[in-house]
């Protein structure tokens, strides 16, 4: 799948979700300011319903992770946000679910994402 974004989801039509960290950089986030961090979702299956995102508190961080709706649309553009207090650089395990049920297969829902602020 080709996008600028630094996450790319899929979901196949059993609803598993595959997520993978793309070429696309992430700039160094500024402190204390809210940064978007795009992701790309490719839908396989037509899946409609919701796509839930969690990871543990970190320390110094904040997230904002929505629920979006999966629309059912072949592809869908999405965004969390990211606020890092003062400069550092974190490492954010990320776990995605459709249908609050559902994963992909192993860690294939999950991801680590290293944001770093200056």
């Amino acid at each position: 799948m080709e996008t600028d974004a630094p996450i790319a989801i899929t979901i196949n039509p059993e609803a598993r979700v595959n997520v993978t960290r793309t070429t696309a950089p992430i700039p160094t986030l500024t402190p204390n300011e809210w940064h978007p961090i795009p992701i790309t979702l490719t839908n396989e299956g037509f899946v409609t319903g919701p796509l839930s995102i969690t990871t543990d508190p970190v320390p110094g961080l904040d997230l904002d992770l929505p629920t979006p709706t999966i629309t059912g649309a072949p592809r869908q553009d999405l965004a969390i946000r990211a606020r890092l207090h003062s400069p550092t650089t974190v490492d954010i395990p990320l776990t995605f679910t459709a249908l609050n049920a559902l994963g992909g297969l192993a860690t294939h829902s999950q991801i680590h994402l290293l944001l770093r602020a200056a």
